[in-house]
């Protein structure tokens, strides 16, 4: 009974020491994470782990800058950290629901701009739009010569199995497009 009782007792001890230091180990995460993670955290560690991403905001908001967010944020998460939108800002170019990229540039025009945030950036050839082969969708290829609606889906099917290009020289690698299309592309698009 006595031998009995011990182990009982050496049980619980342990059990309330390991269960006590698990509970009060500090938790550190670069970004308030949410209530769903905290409860999580006991768990694992990796359940309870937020990605970051980063996105380059310029154009017409109050702070243009580089800016990290939580994995999941929209372009409105990124013109909120920015200080929000300038009163000249074209509101009607922008879809402030669209879901953030990693390396994504989102670009807001003002009043009577031609524009387009995440996958379209301004290049310095005047009113020429460059693509962004990491980020844009089967409307932002329409602009580029040399690029029909099914090349698109292919680069884009491509980078979804693939992951994002590295260098303009890894659309080679995605059926249809060779040197000489590339040649003629270059100018046209970046990553």
């Amino acid at each position: 009974m006595i031998v009995l009782g011990l182990i009982i007792f050496g049980l619980g001890t342990g059990y309330f020491l390991t269960h006590k230091s698990v509970s009060q180990a500090p938790v550190k995460n670069d970004i308030k994470v949410e209530s769903k993670a905290t409860e999580n955290a006991g768990k694992s560690p990796k359940t309870a782990k937020v990605s970051v991403i980063v996105v380059d905001i310029q154009g017409a908001v109050k702070t243009p800058g580089v800016y990290r967010l939580k994995s999941g944020a929209i372009v409105q998460d990124a013109l909120k950290m920015a200080g929000g939108l300038i009163q000249t800002a074209d509101t009607k170019q922008l879809n402030q629901a669209k879901k953030l990229t990693d390396q994504m540039q989102i670009y807001v025009p003002v009043v009577g701009e031609k524009g387009n945030t995440g996958s379209v950036s301004s290049s310095n050839n005047g009113d020429k739009k460059v693509v962004n082969i990491n980020t844009a969708t089967v409307d932002d290829f329409k602009g580029v010569s040399g690029i029909g609606p099914k090349k698109a889906e292919k680069i884009i099917a491509f980078r979804e199995k693939n992951g994002q290009f590295q260098q303009l020289h890894d659309l080679t690698k995605v059926s249809g497009i060779g040197e000489k299309s590339l040649e003629s592309l270059k100018d046209q698009l970046t990553v």
